[in-house]
């Protein structure tokens, strides 16, 4: 057991398309586990005993879900990413990667092209799912804030313009791509 992968947002379309490459992994949904919840992030830690965690859970929409409902957006996420990675801290994952979103580019008159790492937070994010985008960068900061102090390697990922099987192809709620 202690040589477990997790991976959050297992239901969702990268969740799905990750089962082929890892079979074996414990895959949570937001129906096994309300990671928002710190109780339940800690028991399920406790029960699974990652050593690698692959965190790609998120409150996920498109751009009229985002705008109409930042604060929703904003909590869900900030609160499983703070619980995810501190849960992964606590009971010593010893690798954790989580997914990012392009959400979290500057807007176009903040950054040049093409762009580059270093210009990541040069720039606010744009308007229409700014709420959504700046959980996402803080989910990097906790990521470098833990690495600095407590010496975790967690990283973080920027997968661009996803779409496939599995994916939300709703007209209100879905991605530009697929909807």
């Amino acid at each position: 057991m202690s040589k477990r992968v997790l991976v959050t947002g297992g239901s969702g379309m990268l969740g799905n398309a990750l089962r082929e490459f890892l079979p074996n992994a414990v895959y949570i949904s937001s129906s096994d586990c309300d990671l928002r919840d710190k109780q339940a992030v800690d028991s399920l830690f406790r029960e699974v005993e990652p050593k690698k965690v692959i965190h790609m859970a998120a409150r996920v929409g498109g751009v009229k879900a985002n705008l109409e409902r930042m604060g929703e957006f904003f909590f869900d996420n900030i609160m499983i990413n703070t619980n995810v990675l501190h849960a992964a801290y606590q009971y010593k994952a010893n690798k954790v990667l989580s997914l990012m979103s392009t959400c979290v580019y500057p807007i176009a008159e903040c950054v040049s092209y093409p762009l580059t790492e270093d210009q990541l937070y040069s720039g606010k994010a744009h308007p229409s799912n700014f709420a959504y985008a700046y959980t996402k960068r803080m989910l990097d900061v906790q990521s470098r804030a833990y690495r600095l102090q407590y010496n975790c390697n967690f990283i973080t990922a920027i997968p661009n313009n996803l779409y496939g099987p599995n994916d939300n192809f709703d007209l209100d709620n879905g991605h530009v791509v697929p909807a």
